[in-house]
């Protein structure tokens, strides 16, 4: 009953939310505006999908649904909360049932307090919030493609001022389950600082420390125990001469693996054009990623990079299938407007192992497969494609489909098919 009571509700808040104004009649009494210090939200995500996994026993059609509701309140300029709710279900369309750990009925998404200034100087919050670090590539929510979301019980300070933002965080991420109130992992620890910098032409530098300790570790030989990884980077973006855009991204990482000490880094570098100028929005970009890999897991040094706690789904939402863990991959992107509300996207990739003697990471700590007796590590090539329609402010839809064909590595691991995936999204935010 408690469930079902919860869910109402939600539906309550949404359609509430929806409404054209705050002022609208109630029966037969006057209007009633919402107070300024109290507002509400809501968002309702439908997803219909079809995908060929690389594992022959996965795979499947389904659809799914996603409704958020919350309420923020900020009774004075120093003080504001915010609680949401999330409901996040899913349905079988050919026969086969839900995959574990894909169901997860409406429990609470975020509750957090703060205190200080919105815009300039200090403020603090503490709660079940989001924590994000630039493009998401390790520490980010997702809000839109991973079903989920990813939230962590935090305490954060922030320092914003003229042309800079500092930031420090501590606190552990929270697990998706059948429990209510969804509970923070204490092996998932994670804490951080930054400093992002507004630079000139539009861009921004971003140096930056993280700290992940991890629990239930088992390394490439089998041997159990945690992990501790600090986290060194640098990030910046820029806009450049001649049309051109700039986005890159080092980091190095230290620390140990269960009973090895670990030495990884990573890099992302990427370069984009507007051929057109600014006022046609198309553009193209050019990009190379690299992670590194543990190329003898028997030296006593791990080096299979960690990219902790990113985004569920990246620039290609549905069809990101690879973890940035012993990777190197080039890639070609355009965004091609094709009038004032739809947009095509594009892609194609060409992935391969850092190294073959570690595995490939569909994501997480857990490699899909690892076979060192292959004879090469290239794992397949990649074409993407959607399409999405918006309709401001609040109504958008994607369509798209994404092919991995299988390379030597995979179809000589056990999966030539590599992967197929198709989907429709449509959401509705109040």
């Amino acid at each position: 009953m408690k469930r079902r009571t919860w869910f109402l509700l939600a539906i309550s808040l949404s359609a509430g939310c929806g409404l054209p104004s705050p002022a609208q009649p109630a029966g037969d009494g006057p209007s009633k505006p919402l107070p300024a210090w109290l507002a509400f939200s809501a968002e309702a995500l439908g997803r219909a999908d079809s995908a060929s996994a690389f594992d022959p026993e996965g795979g499947g059609r389904f659809y799914w649904s996603r409704l958020r509701a919350g309420a923020s309140l900020q009774p004075s300029g120093w003080f504001r909360m915010l609680i949401e709710g999330q409901d996040a279900r899913g349905a079988s369309l050919g026969g086969s049932g839900i995959p574990a750990g894909l169901h997860d009925p409406f429990d609470l998404l975020q509750a957090w307090a703060e205190v200080g200034r919105a815009e300039t100087g200090w403020r603090v919050r503490i709660g079940r919030q989001e924590l994000v670090l630039g493009d998401e590539r390790l520490l980010g929510s997702d809000r839109y493609w991973d079903w989920f979301g990813q939230v962590f019980d935090a305490v954060r300070a922030d320092y914003s001022g003229h042309r800079l933002h500092a930031a420090a965080f501590s606190g552990f991420r929270v697990e998706p389950s059948r429990r209510r109130i969804n509970p923070f992992d204490t092996a998932s620890r994670i804490a951080g600082a930054s400093l992002r910098l507004e630079t000139g032409g539009e861009g921004e530098l971003e140096p930056f420390v993280l700290w992940k300790r991890g629990g239930n570790t088992v390394d490439l030989m089998g041997r159990n125990g945690h992990r501790d990884v600090v986290a060194s980077g640098l990030r910046a973006q820029r806009s450049l001469p001649w049309r051109l855009d700039g986005n890159f991204e080092m980091v190095l990482e230290r620390g140990h693996v269960a009973a090895d000490a670990l030495r990884a880094w990573a890099g992302h570098w990427e370069l984009g054009c507007k051929p057109l100028g600014k006022e046609f929005g198309l553009h193209i970009g050019l990009e190379y990623n690299y992670a590194s890999g543990d190329s003898n897991p028997g030296d006593g040094r791990h080096g299979t990079f960690d990219d902790l706690y990113p985004a569920g789904f990246n620039q290609f939402g549905m069809a990101d299938p690879i973890a940035w863990r012993n990777i190197r991959y080039p890639a070609i992107s355009a965004e091609v407007p094709l009038s004032r509300r739809w947009t095509l996207y594009s892609g194609y990739r060409r992935y391969w192992l850092a190294t073959i003697h570690d595995g490939l990471y569909p994501g997480g700590d857990e490699f899909l497969v690892r076979n060192p007796a292959a004879t090469g590590s290239y794992v397949g090539s990649q074409a993407l494609v959607s399409v999405g329609y918006s309709l401001p402010p609040r109504w958008k839809i994607y369509t798209g489909y994404g092919h991995l064909f299988a390379g030597d590595y995979l179809r000589q691991s056990g999966y030539p098919k590599g992967l197929r995936t198709a989907y429709v999204l449509s959401s509705l935010t109040f």
